[in-house]
């Protein structure tokens, strides 16, 4: 499978520092995204969501275990206590992306980063959690507007590990987004169109905005292309050949 990747990021007006990190690795066959948003509350998040994206990656980079979801599940918890000692408060939103040559999709989140698949309009595959939607099926909209939608049900913080959503496909292919709430919740979708064309936010007022932007080949051999945009917060591990 061919993977273009492109990273776009922004920083935000509401913290010093861009607390949305994302990365990727590539390994005989198999792709690996992941997107991590810091909370804003606390002096040092932005660092623990950095240190989620390098720990995932540098391992999938440096294993030949086979994937399984289960795998990642317990790597996940592994990585969380490793982490504790270093950031005691840490909070972040995760989601994490990986397709094998075949097509085979696995997706795991946690907080209110999200998947999409775009074309010509964006379908947001997976919902946040949130007090907005903690049981009823609330349209994204209406979860974006809510005041309640900053107010997790569920993350990847310090204080006490809790298993990711799993979403499983076993074909994938075409454009996929993984995007911050900055992203998905505070733009329009012309907005949001903008932003994919690289054009920036100029509101006075926002959180850090991020989107991993992913187009899958299924037919063409395997290739990671990545273009990172100009922007900053991404880490790569590949062996392979990047543009």
């Amino acid at each position: 499978m061919k993977i273009d990747a492109r990273w776009l990021s922004q920083k935000g007006t509401r913290t010093d520092d861009n607390r949305d990190h994302g990365g990727i690795a590539g390994r005989h066959g198999e792709f690996l995204a992941i997107v991590a948003d810091g909370a804003t509350t606390g002096s040092n998040n932005g660092g623990y969501a950095r240190a989620i994206v390098e720990a995932v990656v540098d391992w999938f980079a440096g294993t030949d275990d086979a994937w399984r979801h289960e795998l990642m599940q317990a790597k996940l918890r592994e990585i969380h206590q490793a982490l504790r000692k270093s950031f005691p408060r840490g909070s972040a939103s995760i989601i994490l992306f990986h397709v094998t040559d075949k097509g085979s999709l696995t997706v795991l989140h946690s907080g209110d980063c999200l998947l999409g698949r775009q074309d010509g309009q964006v379908h947001w595959q997976v919902k946040p959690h949130t007090l907005a939607n903690p049981l009823a099926d609330t349209p994204l909209d209406a979860i974006a507007r809510s005041t309640t939608r900053h107010l997790l049900t569920q993350s990847f913080r310090s204080r006490e590990f809790m298993a990711p959503d799993v979403l499983v496909e076993k074909k994938a292919s075409g454009t996929l987004l993984l995007a911050t709430d900055g992203f998905w919740a505070e733009l329009t979708e012309s907005e949001q169109e903008a932003f994919l064309g690289g054009g920036q936010s100029t509101a006075p007022e926002r959180d850090d905005r991020s989107v991993l932007q992913l187009w899958l080949s299924a037919e063409e051999p395997s290739e990671i292309l990545l273009d990172d945009g100009g922007s900053t917060n991404f880490y790569v591990r590949s062996t392979a050949p990047q543009k």
